[in-house]
């Protein structure tokens, strides 16, 4: 299940309502979080237990058609997402930001299992592996 930050609540509701100018991203970004953040940190945009200690910058996502799916507007990812080189860590969000480094959260998805990675590893989100929905 994804969610969507309250930095792109307001903006899409400042934009929709009351005609304020928003701009999306040319490009969307993946990042990782680690178990030690919870979900208010997620809601609230907070970056400071985003898993950095991987090779490259947070990865370029694209999206696939939007279709309806059990009543909600849903997209998923069309490109498999490689984080290289991982810290011994526990994975337990992945974030979709607006930028490949700082910035702000769109959505924070909960992995359904946390994820423990050992120096040296390869987390991988696969094709379809991340679902953005409206409802």
């Amino acid at each position: 299940m994804a969610n969507i930050s309250t930095y792109l609540e307001e903006a899409l509701l400042a934009h929709v309502m009351k005609n304020d100018a928003y701009t999306s991203p040319a490009t969307v970004y993946c990042g990782l979080v680690s178990a030690t953040a919870s979900d208010a940190d997620m809601e609230a945009g907070t970056l400071t237990n985003e898993i950095t200690a991987y090779t490259g910058n947070r990865k370029a996502i694209t999206f696939g058609t939007i279709s309806q799916v059990g009543g909600k507007a849903t997209v998923r990812n069309t490109n498999a997402l490689e984080f290289e080189d991982m810290p011994e860590v526990e994975v337990a969000y992945a974030i979709i930001c607006d930028a490949a480094t700082a910035s702000n959260i769109l959505w924070w998805c909960p992995l359904d299992t946390n994820k423990n990675t050992n120096a040296g590893d390869t987390f991988r989100i696969p094709i379809d592996g991340l679902v953005i929905d409206l409802d």
